[in-house]
């Protein structure tokens, strides 16, 4: 141990030594341990944010990997379309080389042709017009006589009904056809005089030249007569409620008829109704007459029809009343 004694020194300065140095060390190290307490918490929180936000890392790749997947689809279609673009650029360059070579040849041709006043004239106005007036119609008034003169021999029809006992007989009718016949004996010779008064007032004193006077003529007397059958039948079935159906007829056909303006330029309703009134043919077959005279054989057969359907409810509104109608109150018989 004596022997060993300067070994022990030198190792006890030593450990002398080491110990003021860690002594010196001390601060440093403290310092350093704090750090490392400081990162370690930093880390932590680091660690729990990346935990709480891992669901939206997930989503984010989720979506990096669709888009990933759509690139792809996207790049296929470019490359598709890359090719369809390429034969696109192909037929152009072929189109114009057949344009180039198609104008070379016009070229030539019109090199050929020689040009003067009238080739000119030609190509400035290929094609001449002319003017053809269709219609001879002088005013506004000769353009809604049609119209007008319809429906006054409506009115005239309804007027006549309310003065007129259309009914009654005189003495105990044996037969129905002879209790219409009758009746009608009144009736229709007015329905003649209120036409024939018309048009030669129309033509001697408002100066209305009709395109053909006779056939203008006859078409009155037709709209006439089948106008007077029209509210004819309607006052025989309803009585007085026949004249007021026959007004608001006459007030639907105003609208309906387009005896003021094309039925084009009216409503739904009155388009509807247009082809199943009677004084839509009245004015159609007027027009004709009167100013544009072509024919009106399509609208003269519409009202000669409504004519005879109207006749026959007549005689059957008569053969109905026939039957119960009696002897007894007839001392005439």
């Amino acid at each position: 141990m004596s022997q060993k004694s300067d070994k022990l020194n030198a190792g006890s300065q030593k450990i002398s030594s080491g110990l003021s140095s860690l002594n010196e060390k001390m601060p440093a190290l403290g310092s350093a341990t704090s750090k490392l307490s400081s990162g370690s918490s930093q880390l932590t929180s680091g660690l729990d944010k990346l935990a709480a936000n891992n669901s939206k890392l997930l989503s984010g790749s989720t979506q990096l990997a669709s888009g990933a997947t759509k690139i792809a689809d996207g790049s296929a279609k470019l490359a598709d379309g890359s090719v369809k673009l390429g034969d696109g650029l192909t037929k152009v360059k072929d189109g114009n080389a057949t344009l180039a070579d198609k104008l070379g040849q016009a070229n030539n041709k019109v090199n050929k042709i020689n040009s003067n006043k009238l080739t000119y004239n030609q190509l400035a106005t290929p094609a001449s017009t002319k003017h053809v007036e269709k219609d001879k119609v002088p005013n506004n008034g000769t353009a809604m006589a049609p119209y007008m003169l319809s429906v006054a021999l409506f009115v005239g029809a309804v007027a006549f009904n309310l003065m007129f006992d259309l009914v009654t007989p005189l003495k105990y009718p044996k037969k129905a056809i002879s209790w219409w016949a009758s009746k009608m004996s009144v009736l229709y010779p007015f329905a003649f005089l209120q036409a024939a008064i018309m048009y030669f007032v129309s033509i001697s004193m408002i100066g209305i030249k009709p395109v053909h006077y006779v056939a203008t003529f006859w078409v009155l007397i037709l709209v006439s007569f089948t106008f007077i059958n029209v509210v004819t039948s309607l006052n025989l079935w309803f009585g007085k409620v026949g004249s007021f159906l026959a007004m608001i007829l006459m007030v639907i056909q105003l609208g309906g008829s387009a005896g003021t303006y094309p039925i084009q330029l009216s409503n739904g309703f009155f388009e509807a109704i247009h082809p199943y009134l009677p004084m839509t043919y009245s004015v159609n077959a007027l027009r004709e007459t009167l100013m544009i005279g072509g024919s009106a054989k399509s609208d003269v057969m519409v009202m000669f029809g409504i004519f005879v359907a109207f006749t026959l409810i007549m005689i059957g509104f008569y053969m109905f009343k026939q039957l119960k109608i009696k002897k007894i109150n007839y001392k005439h018989s």
